[in-house]
């Protein structure tokens, strides 16, 4: 069996993290239930202006929580990169040979 090449699955597409499925039972999707239940019960309550003033907030909203989705991905990525940089630093004293 070969292994897979995660630079080759990036670039065919078959590599996608925002992709990921909603694991059944998981605190994610019980949250996720209970927010859309929230919202169903707060649109059932509002007249049409406040709907739809509301669905531009959701909106909203859904955007910023991307955008921060994006740049906290990029931030760890980054910061990871840096780490496995830092353990190849030769000039550490902590990677000096304790014998010899």
């Amino acid at each position: 069996m070969q292994k897979s090449k995660i630079l080759s699955d990036l670039y065919n597409g078959k590599l996608n993290p925002i992709a990921q499925e909603i694991v059944h039972g998981s605190d994610y999707q019980k949250v996720l239930w209970q927010a859309n239940e929230l919202e169903e019960k707060l649109k059932a309550a509002l007249n049409q202006e406040q709907t739809a003033l509301f669905e531009k907030f959701i909106s909203a909203h859904l955007q910023l929580s991307c955008v921060g989705s994006e740049e906290r991905f990029t931030y760890g990525f980054r910061l990871g990169a840096r780490m496995i940089l830092e353990i190849f630093e030769k000039d550490d004293e902590q990677l000096k040979p304790i014998i010899g």
